[in-house]
């Protein structure tokens, strides 16, 4: 009797195995990686005449920068271009800096002159 029930279990234990056992084909199949991401679209130059008043109202704020000649003298899709002559080389980088920061701007020519 103990060699029967052994043997049904060996059989039982044998038909689950079977059950459970799957091919490499029958296995489901992982999701696919995702796409990757598309790169950020390049920021959208908002209109030169726009830009060249905002650079201009920017450069108006600062303080450090009073009492010094910069113009944005032309804005061409995107690019700003500086001109005019400060006191020191700081204020030359600073204006550049703050028309660089501007909302828009996508370069900046820095034609501003510093007196020898």
């Amino acid at each position: 009797m103990k060699q029967i029930h052994s043997a049904l279990a060996l059989v039982a234990f044998s038909a689950v195995l079977a059950g459970c056992a799957t091919t490499e084909a029958e296995a489901p199949k992982a999701a696919p990686a995702p796409a990757p991401a598309a790169a950020a679209p390049a920021p959208v130059a908002a209109p030169d005449a726009a830009l060249t008043k905002a650079v201009t109202a920017a450069l108006a704020k600062e303080a450090q920068l009073a009492g010094t000649k910069i113009t944005a003298a032309a804005t061409t899709d995107g690019t700003v271009t500086l001109t005019g002559t400060v006191k020191n080389d700081w204020q030359q980088y600073l204006a550049g800096d703050i028309a660089k920061k501007t909302a828009g701007v996508k370069t900046v020519k820095n034609s501003v002159k510093v007196p020898d």
